[in-house]
C-alpha cells in the first residue's frame, strides 16, 4: 500500500503542519458562533421590546352605518363609491340639462311677458284716448240738446207772438194761421220739456 510507504516522520510533519491550520479554523468558527450568537440575541431582544406599528384607520365607519374592518372592505365600499359617485354625476348632468332648457323657456317666457306687457300698456293708453273722446262727445252732444231745446222754446215763442200780433189784425184768420204751427220734439230727445203751442 502506498500510505504504508510514507515515511513516519513525513506523517508526523503533515500532522503538525494541518494541527495551527486547523486550530485556527476552530478558533475562527467558534468567534463567529459567538458572534452570530449574540447578534441573533440583540436582534431578538429588539424584536421582543420594540413596538409594532399600528392601524389607525381602520375600522372605519361609513355614512351608511357600516363597519369597514380589513382593507379589502375598505377596497370594496371605495369601489361602491365610485358607483354612486358615476351615477351622482349622470343625475347631475341631467340636472344640468334641465336647467338650461328652463332658463331658455323663462327666457322666451320673459320677452313674450314684456310684449304682453307693452301691449297691455297700449290697450289701457287706447281706452283712456277712446273714453276721454267719449266724454268730450257726449258734452257736445249735451251742449247741443240744450241749444236744441232753447231753440224750440224760441221757435215756440216767436210762433206765439206772431199769432197774437196777427190775432189782433184779424181773430178768423189768425185762428187758421195757428192751426198749421205746431212744434214737436221727438222722442228721443225729451230730456227736457216738450213744448207744444197751438193757438
Amino acid at each position: 500500500m502506498y500510505f504504508l510507504k510514507i515515511p513516519v516522520y513525513s506523517a508526523i510533519r503533515m500532522i503538525l503542519l494541518a494541527l495551527p491550520l486547523f486550530f485556527a479554523s476552530f478558533c475562527f468558527a467558534v468567534i463567529m458562533l459567538i458572534i452570530y450568537h449574540n447578534e441573533f440575541k440583540r436582534l431578538r431582544e429588539n424584536f421582543l421590546t420594540a413596538k409594532c406599528p399600528r392601524i389607525t384607520e381602520l375600522p372605519l365607519v361609513t355614512q351608511s352605518g357600516q363597519i369597514v374592518n380589513t382593507i379589502e372592505e375598505l377596497d370594496m365600499h371605495i369601489e361602491l363609491l365610485k358607483g354612486e359617485m358615476e351615477e351622482k354625476e349622470k343625475e347631475l348632468e341631467v340636472s344640468k340639462s334641465k336647467i338650461a332648457s328652463t332658463e331658455e323657456n323663462l327666457k322666451r317666457l320673459t320677452d313674450t311677458t314684456n310684449e304682453v306687457k307693452k301691449f297691455y300698456f297700449k290697450l289701457k293708453t287706447e281706452i283712456s284716448k277712446n273714453e276721454n273722446e267719449c266724454k268730450e262727445l257726449h258734452s257736445q252732444i249735451e251742449d247741443c240738446l240744450d241749444r236744441q231745446a232753447r231753440l224750440r222754446d224760441e221757435v215756440n215763442q216767436n210762433v206765439k207772438f206772431y199769432t197774437n200780433m196777427l190775432g189782433n189784425m184779424d181773430n178768423d184768420s189768425v185762428t187758421d194761421v195757428a192751426k198749421d204751427y205746431e212744434v214737436i220734439v221727438p222722442t228721443s230727445l225729451k230730456k227736457k220739456p216738450s213744448y207744444h203751442t197751438r193757438q
